[in-house]
């Protein structure tokens, strides 16, 4: 009697699951969906949703057992229908990246891993070997955090030298160290960077800023057991702009470094999901707009000279460094169109290169650890560091 006591009260509390369960799959399928104007903090759980796709079956799987048992049918069979509805875009959702994901590792042969993917969002990160003082700009101290391989090495090493992003406003150098243990472990030396932010406009001040990282970099190479030649300039977002614009427009006097750097030449450059092209990307939506005057200090109208001067897309030459590519076709922030412009301008001027799109990415989908877009883009990496620049091939 007991036992069926408590079913009897288990049955409306299923009831009530039964009902509420598909308002929460179209709310997950909402985010999912999420239009490029919605909050950023609907963007960043669409990111992340995107990148843990396959953990969506949970719900799936909990409203087909919940249809299956709870719904009777009869005149209730509008709510077996409706839960029916609700989840088969909810199973789009859960499978389509992770489809997408496994024919792109497919295609390069690249392996993915259900282990590495189950790891937290952000997991343990190495801290780095020591911070130092670079420069002090015009009353400003600019660090730099040091990575080191633990493995020791009787030949010098190239060194990745990392450019945070953060819209050129926020952001911290610490993002390097989700990329640092990855990197180390293949042998790098990795030093990330300061650069000055805005407000005030800091357009003509980061890329030299820049400038003086990488000449310090140079001068203490000995120090790290660093090969000045072989240098590699990689950003994200925000910092993926100012690593290829230092990259390609290397000696040109309009954008001087920040004190005396008489060689900021890199030996490859990698950017993820970066703008090539401000005025383009002011035009993208109101948010760029406004985040472009502040961090140039001029409105598009009137100032498209110093735009395209702090566009990457601008200096690329035919001595342009090795360049790496790699952007989400999901991105609301950048669109895909900067780096396929980039790409084509690299093409046209036959600067060596790979463009890397992965379909249903949104922008930063590297930084949660495990993801397959972070398993993708660490092979992608890699194989492009090992091509152009890599470890122990000179004494």
């Amino acid at each position: 009697m007991k036992r069926l006591f408590r079913a009897s009260r288990l049955i409306p509390l299923l009831a009530v699951l039964a009902v509420l369960n598909p308002v929460g799959c179209l709310l997950l399928v909402a985010v999912f969906f999420a239009p490029p104007w919605a909050p950023s903090l609907v963007n960043l759980l669409k990111g992340i949703l995107r990148e843990y796709s396959l953990l969506l079956l949970v719900p799936v799987l909990v409203s087909a057992l919940l249809t299956a048992v709870v719904i009777p049918s009869g005149k209730w069979g509008w709510l077996r229908w409706g839960s029916v509805a609700a989840v088969l875009p909810l199973l789009y959702a859960a499978l389509m990246p992770a489809a997408s994901a496994w024919w792109m590792a497919r295609v390069h042969g690249i392996p993915l891993s259900l282990r590495e993917y189950s790891r937290p969002l952000v997991a343990q990160r190495p801290l780095p070997s020591q911070t130092v003082r670079f420069a002090t700009v015009d009353g400003v101290d600019l660090h730099a955090d040091v990575f080191l391989p633990d493995a020791p090495s009787t030949t010098t090493r190239p060194a990745v030298l990392y450019v945070h992003g953060g819209g050129w406003s926020a952001g911290e150098r610490a993002y390097a160290r989700a990329w640092a243990g990855f990197l180390t472990s293949l042998g790098y030396v990795v030093i990330s960077l300061d650069y000055r932010l805005f407000p005030p406009a800091s357009g003509l001040k980061a890329p030299g800023d820049l400038q003086c990282g990488i000449a310090w970099v140079k001068a203490h190479a000995a120090d790290y057991g660093i090969d000045p030649d072989r240098l590699v300039l990689f950003g994200e977002s925000a910092g993926g702009h100012l690593a290829t614009l230092v990259g390609y427009a290397a000696g040109d006097a309009r954008l001087p470094a920040s004190c005396d750097a008489p060689d900021t030449s890199v030996k490859a450059l990698i950017s993820f999901y970066a703008p090539s092209d401000l005025a383009a990307q002011a035009g993208h939506r109101a948010g760029s707009r406004r985040v472009l005057e502040g961090f140039t200090g001029a409105p598009l109208d009137g100032h498209r000279e110093l735009y395209a001067l702090l566009s990457p897309l601008s200096h690329v030459g035919p001595k342009a460094p090795p360049t790496l590519l790699i952007h989400g076709g999901a991105d609301t922030v950048v669109p895909l169109q900067a780096s396929q412009a980039l790409a084509a301008r690299l093409a046209e001027a036959h600067v060596p290169h790979r463009f890397f799109t992965l379909p249903y990415a949104e922008h930063a989908f590297d930084v949660w650890d495990g993801g397959f877009g972070r398993q993708l883009a660490q092979a992608l990496v890699g194989r492009f560091l090992q091509q152009y620049v890599p470890v122990g091939d000179r004494p």
